[in-house]
């Protein structure tokens, strides 16, 4: 009777075992894919956030040194790299030890932050101001920063007379991406900024306004 029960009992085949393991895998890649795109979404608006963070941190440096801080370009102390009046350089890191801040995105990597080193020296006032400068404010209510932010390359502008700006370079920081994250990556004072990813483009662009920056100022009694 045993031998009878074994013998009609079955087992699954190998080619049973193969359909299904087929199916699993359609099932399982039909939902990597929004899982993915869940996680890269969730990661933006991290980083997003972080951002806000550091130009809120950005506007209070300011409120309290009269001038906004300078890059990094030292990575292992985190801190401003300023020589004896001016920034080192203009671009580099966010310098977030000097800020107090995250200094690092949602894949871990760290922000590209530029100025104008007119609003980050530490000489009262701005050359082209024909007013007289306000005693430990590196800028004056009629300066106007140097970076520009476009929709593509060689596109509509977005933002301009910027003091400082701040780039993510998204998942695919290391990769080469295309022509428009390449311009965020060359070290001129021109950036771009799109809503969307499109065609490889990832980026996350946030800026300090000269206009916000500029109002707080006068808000807080450091400029007239």
């Amino acid at each position: 009777m045993k031998r009878a029960a074994c013998k009609n009992s079955k087992g699954f085949t190998l080619v049973e075992i193969a359909i299904a393991m087929v199916i699993f895998g359609l099932l399982l890649g039909g939902l990597m894919g929004p899982l993915k795109m869940q996680l890269d979404n969730m990661k933006r608006r991290e980083t997003i956030q972080t951002m806000d963070t550091i130009k809120q941190a950005i506007i209070g440096f300011a409120l309290r040194n009269g001038r906004i801080p300078c890059p990094d370009t030292n990575d292992p102390d985190n801190l401003e790299n300023l020589g004896i009046a001016a920034c080192a350089t203009p671009v580099g890191t966010v310098p977030w030890a000097t800020l107090g801040v995250r200094g690092l995105d949602a894949w871990k990597r760290p922000f590209t932050y530029r100025v104008d080193p007119q609003f980050a020296d530490r000489t009262d006032g701005t050359t082209s101001c024909p007013d007289a400068p306000a005693a430990g404010i590196s800028f004056q209510v009629c300066a106007i920063g140097d970076i520009s932010v476009l929709d593509s390359q060689g596109g509509n502008q977005v933002a301009v007379e910027i003091p400082a700006i701040i780039v993510s370079h998204g998942r695919n920081w290391a990769g080469p991406g295309d022509a428009d994250e390449n311009e965020n990556r060359d070290n001129d004072t021109i950036f771009i900024d799109k809503t969307h990813i499109n065609q490889g483009y990832d980026d996350l662009v946030a800026w300090i306004g000269v206009n916000s920056l500029i109002a707080k100022m006068v808000a807080a009694g450091q400029l007239p």
